[in-house]
């Protein structure tokens, strides 16, 4: 049988572990509060001397916004954004500075981009506003605290390139990349499964039943070897009267074919090795 017979017969093993993995995805993705987003963007914009070298300035460019990138998820920043003049809602980030910090770590979402200057900012969470507020806060103080934290003074100003916009809709959990990735890993492992069966699993009669050529075409086959070996007789009885032409056909040796006894009651061998049971007593009875 061929392996796409084989996957045909055995497909509900596939919709099984289709089942599985659409299961696990629902269950990870409507047991998280869903949340939105809310991002901009904001330039670092060093002050350089006339001549300054390009890559020197890359260089500075990039440093400075990974600096700044990374100092957002410091605890000192973190109390620095969540002041009540900023209207946070604190008790969403917990009640121990531990549960805070891994809550504030999981909410925002900032990087640099490249070497460009630029640092992204996200924010996530489950209020449309407390995302908008969160953004605009950490945006603030990258503006306003920067050089406590560079310590190059006014030699460094940060610019908002893009104002927050919060998603209409949740973005997180990511619910059809979550319900896609389960389609494609349940087909995977049902393919997977069905051939590591397929591969330990011995062939039993009747598949080897379907695989075998029918009864006329054993017929056919008998004929033409028949048809063969009569036709090499005849060449060695011309040469046994003396002709002295040689032929092809007499260097090779064609062997006699065997005596096969066919089943002609109209059962095909298909369905004799199906009651049989064994190919040798078909040919023997």
């Amino acid at each position: 049988m061929t392996y796409w017979s084989i996957i045909k017969k055995r497909q509900a093993i596939i919709w099984w572990w289709l089942l599985g993995f659409v299961v696990v995805a629902a269950l990870f993705s409507f047991t998280q509060p869903l949340k939105y987003s809310a991002k901009s963007q904001l330039l670092v914009v060093p002050n350089y001397q006339e001549g300054a070298d390009p890559y020197q300035i890359s260089r500075t460019n990039e440093y400075l916004s990974t600096l700044l990138s990374q100092i957002t998820y410091s605890s000192s920043f973190f109390e620095a954004t969540v002041k009540p003049e900023y209207h946070i809602d604190t008790a969403y980030f917990g009640d121990t500075f531990k549960k805070r910090l891994a809550t504030w770590h999981k909410t925002i979402e900032v990087k640099p981009v490249q070497d460009y200057g630029i640092i992204s900012v996200k924010v996530y969470h489950p209020d449309k506003d407390q995302a908008n507020k969160l953004v605009q806060a950490i945006d603030y103080n990258l503006i306003t605290r920067a050089n406590y934290y560079h310590g190059l003074g006014n030699k460094v100003t940060i610019k908002v390139i893009d104002e927050p916009v919060v998603s209409s809709w949740p973005v997180k959990p990511n619910v059809p990349l979550n319900f896609g990735l389960a389609i494609v890993l349940g087909v995977l492992f049902g393919f997977i499964h069905i051939y590591i069966i397929s591969a330990s699993r011995p062939q039993t009669y009747a598949e080897m039943a379907l695989d075998w050529p029918s009864s006329e075409a054993i017929k056919d086959m008998a004929r033409e070897s028949a048809t063969i070996t009569s036709e090499g007789k005849d060449h060695q009885a011309d040469n046994d009267s003396g002709e002295s032409h040689v032929s092809l056909d007499n260097l090779v040796q064609v062997p006699v074919a065997a005596e096969v006894t066919i089943n002609d009651d109209g059962e095909d061998i298909t369905e004799q090795l199906l009651h049989g049971g064994n190919i040798d007593n078909i040919f023997a009875s």
